[in-house]
């Protein structure tokens, strides 16, 4: 055998070496994949804790007071947040006939409703007098839903 064919024999050699550490690591990684999670330097995004009653009548309280929104982005932003009887109400309303607007405090909690089933908050709004926002869930598992609004100062 001549030097150059040497030559060529191990370069083959080499490249089919390389060619099947590529294929077992390829398949090893493949095979790791669907026996567990891959471990990654990315932290997996957990659940975040549902959001408090303050929390949940503060943004309703917010979301309720643009009587500017137009009545499909008004019901989409309250929709989530209300009892389906609160739902029922409030969808038969115009954000327009709305009498409150800008709400600028963090709400302070009202009346005899503070249970673990029924809560209600108090919030100053820029244009209609006080909006009290009552809240209710069914169980301490349940999230808290508004099932009403009472703003401007109605009864």
């Amino acid at each position: 055998m001549t030097r150059k064919r040497i030559l060529i024999a191990f370069a083959i050699i080499g490249v089919v070496a390389i060619a099947v550490a590529v294929i077992i690591i390829a398949a090893h990684l493949q095979q790791r994949g669907h026996g567990r999670a891959a471990a990654s330097s990315t932290p997996i995004p957990t659940r975040s804790a549902a959001p408090s009653s303050g929390e949940v009548a503060h943004t309703v309280a917010d979301r309720f007071c643009q009587p500017t929104a137009s009545k499909n982005t008004w019901q989409r932003s309250l929709t989530p947040y209300l009892t389906p009887d609160a739902w029922q109400l409030y969808s038969a309303v115009r954000p327009g006939n709305v009498p409150c607007a800008g709400i600028h405090d963090d709400g302070t909690p009202v009346g005899d409703q503070q249970t673990t089933a029924d809560r209600a908050y108090q919030f100053t709004a820029a244009q209609g007098g006080p909006v009290t926002v009552t809240l209710h869930r069914d169980t301490a598992a349940d999230p808290w839903l508004v099932s009403y609004i009472n703003a401007g100062g109605q009864e």
